[in-house]
C-alpha cells in the first residue's frame, strides 16, 4: 500500500511539473523565434466585436529589456511623437483612475491628410502570462479605433512586445489596403520601443548613417563632388555653418489644440473618392 501511495505521488508531482513549465517553454520558444528573426514579426487577425472587413493589424518583437522598462515606455503616451515615426502628435488630455485620454494623430496620404482620434488607453491588466493594455475609439476623424499592447516577461532582462491595430478609417479606401499600412505601423511601433529601451539609435537614423557613408575620400573624389554640385568648397562651407531653420511654435501648454472633425485636407480626399 505505502508503495503505491509513493508512486501515486511521485506521478502527481510530475503532472504539476509538467503543467507549470507548459507556458515557460511556449514563451521560451516564442522568444527563440523572434531573437533568430532580429526584428518585428508582422501578422494580422480577423477583426471582432464588431467584425470588420478590414483586419487587425499586428507586430511581435523581443526587447533585450526588462519589462518595467518596456511598459514604461508604452505607457509614454505623450512622448510617442518624438520616438515612433507613425504618429507626428500624441498627446495627453487627461488622466483618471490609471485610464489616459490620449489624442494621437497619424499621417496618412504621404502627408496629403491626416487622421486623428482621441482613445482612453486602460491601465496595465493581467491576461494569462500577458500585460496587456487596450486603447478604446471616444472620437475623431475616423470611424473606429482600437490598440491592443501586449508586453510578457520571457526573463529578468528580456520582454516580448507586442502591438495589435485596428482603424476604420471614413475615406472609402479598400480593406486589404488599410490593414497593410496597420501592420506597418505595428511593425513601426514595437521597432521604436525596443530600439528605445535597448538605447538604440531609431532606425531612420541607421539608414541616413548608411546613406551618407562615403567610401572614396580621396582629393580626386572630393573635386569631382564639388564640381558635380556646381558650387565652391567655400559655399559649401557657408551652407553648412548657415542655422537651422526654426521650428514652429508649439501651442501653448494645456491646450488640447485638436483639429476640426474633418480637416480641409480629408475633405478634398473624399470628393475625389465620390468623384
Amino acid at each position: 500500500m505505502k508503495k503505491w501511495w509513493s508512486l501515486s505521488l511521485i506521478a502527481f508531482s510530475l503532472a504539476l511539473l509538467s503543467l507549470s513549465t507548459r507556458p515557460a517553454r511556449a514563451a521560451d520558444a516564442e522568444s527563440e523565434k523572434l531573437a533568430s528573426l532580429g526584428k518585428a514579426l508582422r501578422y494580422t487577425l480577423k477583426t471582432t466585436g464588431p467584425t470588420s472587413a478590414i483586419d487587425t493589424g499586428g507586430a511581435a518583437i523581443l526587447v533585450k529589456a526588462p519589462l518595467s522598462t518596456v511598459r514604461k515606455l508604452v505607457t509614454s503616451y505623450g512622448s510617442y511623437k518624438t520616438f515612433i515615426s507613425s504618429f507626428d502628435q500624441s498627446r495627453v488630455l487627461s488622466k483618471r483612475k490609471g485610464t489616459s485620454e490620449v489624442y494621437l494623430q497619424v499621417p496618412i496620404l504621404n502627408g496629403a491628410a491626416h487622421i486623428w482620434t482621441v482613445a482612453d488607453m486602460s491601465p496595465p491588466a493581467k491576461d494569462g502570462a500577458d500585460e496587456v493594455i487596450s486603447g478604446r475609439y471616444k472620437r475623431g476623424n475616423v470611424s473606429d479605433f482600437r490598440a491592443r499592447w501586449r508586453l510578457r516577461a520571457v526573463d529578468e532582462n528580456s520582454t516580448i512586445l507586442k502591438l495589435e491595430l485596428f482603424v476604420a478609417p471614413k475615406l472609402p479606401f479598400p480593406p486589404s489596403v488599410v490593414t497593410s499600412q496597420l501592420v506597418r505601423a505595428a511593425d513601426k511601433a514595437v521597432t521604436a520601443v525596443r530600439d528605445r529601451a535597448e538605447a538604440r539609435p531609431p532606425a531612420s537614423a541607421r539608414a541616413t548613417t548608411a546613406s551618407t557613408a562615403v567610401p572614396d575620400a580621396s582629393p580626386r573624389a572630393a573635386a569631382s563632388a564639388t564640381a558635380s554640385s556646381g558650387s565652391s568648397p567655400a559655399a559649401q562651407r557657408g551652407e553648412q555653418s548657415s542655422p537651422p531653420p526654426a521650428s514652429p511654435a508649439a501651442p501653448p501648454a494645456g491646450v488640447p489644440a485638436l483639429p476640426p472633425a474633418a480637416d480641409e485636407s480629408v475633405r478634398r480626399h473624399e470628393d475625389m473618392a465620390r468623384r
